[in-house]
Parts: structure tokens; C-alpha cells; sequence
């Protein structure tokens, strides 16, 4: 009677391990990522990058600098990882093409940051990779970054965005628009590949198509602001916030 227990136990497990294994082999991978210029110009990444990098120098100027904007760093951090990467697999030759997998260490280095010191570090070695010439180190599309931070960083650049695009600002801004739109982009491809919010097989393609929704609108955002184009940058605008609350309808967890 002991051994019969023992093989239906077995039994079990395997049937179970067979399902988890077919469950997880259902799981298509993201679709394969288009040229980054498609989605964000490379001249639009790296001056966002020299405007994070200023912000993230600021905020470790003082100890209490860094306790004033702690969470910001760790934003701001996380989203780089991602320019880095856009940058460095980028079809444009771009300033920062040779430094991307230096910077895309340092970032994480800095997101990972504890305490004031770590970040002071962190951010010396993000400055210190802009530098770098050494190129190499095989960047790719992938989960690198935290899903909860980027999607806090969303809204705040969100923000910004729609103030600038309103009356003489869509021109006077066009610039730092611009950034913003490839920087949104940028995080709906970076963030497609990590699918934690999704339970199942059908919520992963859901993550896949609101991701490549929102990469796809904040483009049409992008080439309306460089086409100096208001009335198509605020249809692209509307489809854009569509598409984040089509997102949230369904990724949203319930409080």
C-alpha cells in the first residue's frame, strides 16, 4: 500500500511538471523589435541623456540633495538602462553608440544604489561611461530593468509632454517633446520583454500588443513634433493615452 502511495505521488508530480513545462513552452516570445530609428531618432536619445545625466548629477551634489530625490534617481536610473540599450542597438550612428554597453552597466550600477554613496558612485560611473570608446558587449533586447520603476517614470514624462504641447510651446519645445516621445517609446519596447504582470499565455500577447501600442503611438507623436505638425501630434497624443488606458484596464492591480 506504502509503494502504490509512493507511485500515484510520483505520477502526480510528473503530470503536474508536464503542465507547468507546457504552460511555460505556450509562452511566445516578444516579437522580434524593429530598427530603433523606426521608433526613436538616436538625436532625440542622446539629448535625453545628457538631460538625465545633469538631473541625476544634481541630485547627488549634497547628502540631503540625494534624501530630496532619492526616488527620482531610482527612476531615472532604471529608464536610462533602457536609452542605453535603444542607443547602443541603435541603426543611427550616435554619440553615445560606442559608451552604450559602459552606460548600460553604470545605470544599473546606480539603480542598485542603497544609500547615498552608492548613488554618489553610481552616478561617477554613469558620467565616466559616456566616455567610453571601448564599445562592445552583446546588448539586446531584454528584461534589464524594473518594470515598477519604469512604470512610474511613465506618467511624470507623460506630464511634461502634454504641458509642452499646447499653443507656442509645440514649437518653442519641439526639442524636449521630442525627447519625451523617444524616451516613452523606447520604454514600451524595453519593458515589452518582461511580462511579470501577465497570468497567462493570453495576458502575455495582451502585454506584447499594448506595448508595441504604445512604442508605435509615442513614434507618431515623435515624427508629428519633428514634422512641426500640431493637429497630428494631438490625434497621435489622444491614441497614445488610449493605449496606456487600454494598458491599465487590464495590468492595473486593484487596490
Amino acid at each position: 500500500m506504502k509503494s502504490r502511495s509512493i507511485l500515484i505521488g510520483l505520477v502526480g508530480a510528473s503530470v503536474v511538471a508536464m503542465v507547468m513545462a507546457s504552460n511555460s513552452s505556450a509562452v511566445a516570445a516578444p516579437p522580434p523589435a524593429p530598427k530603433v530609428s523606426s521608433f526613436a531618432p538616436a538625436e532625440d536619445l542622446v539629448g535625453q541623456t545628457d538631460e538625465y545625466v545633469k538631473d541625476l548629477e544634481n541630485a547627488v551634489a549634497s547628502e540631503q540633495d540625494y534624501k530630496d530625490a532619492e526616488e527620482k534617481v531610482v527612476k531615472q536610473s532604471n529608464t536610462l538602462i533602457l536609452i542605453a540599450l535603444a542607443l547602443g542597438l541603435h541603426d543611427t550612428a550616435n554619440k553615445y553608440q560606442a559608451a552604450a554597453p559602459a552606460l548600460f552597466k553604470a545605470a544599473g550600477q546606480l539603480a542598485a544604489a542603497k544609500d547615498y554613496a552608492a548613488a554618489k558612485a553610481g552616478v561617477a560611473a554613469v558620467k565616466a561611461a559616456l566616455e567610453s570608446k571601448a564599445g562592445g558587449g552583446a546588448l539586446q533586447w531584454e528584461k534589464a530593468a524594473s518594470l515598477e520603476q519604469l512604470m512610474k517614470q511613465v506618467p511624470l514624462v507623460n506630464t511634461k509632454l502634454k504641458r509642452f504641447l499646447k499653443g507656442s510651446r509645440f514649437t518653442e519645445k519641439a526639442a524636449d517633446t521630442a525627447g519625451y516621445t523617444a524616451v516613452l517609446a523606447t520604454i514600451a519596447q524595453g519593458a515589452m520583454a518582461d511580462t511579470s504582470k501577465a497570468k497567462n499565455p493570453a495576458q502575455v500577447e495582451q502585454w506584447y500588443k499594448f506595448s508595441i501600442q504604445m512604442r508605435d503611438h509615442a513614434a507618431a507623436l515623435n515624427a508629428a513634433i519633428h514634422a512641426h505638425d500640431p493637429h497630428a501630434a494631438d490625434k497621435s497624443m489622444k491614441k497614445l493615452a488610449q493605449s496606456c488606458d487600454d494598458c491599465h484596464d487590464v495590468f492595473k492591480e486593484k487596490k
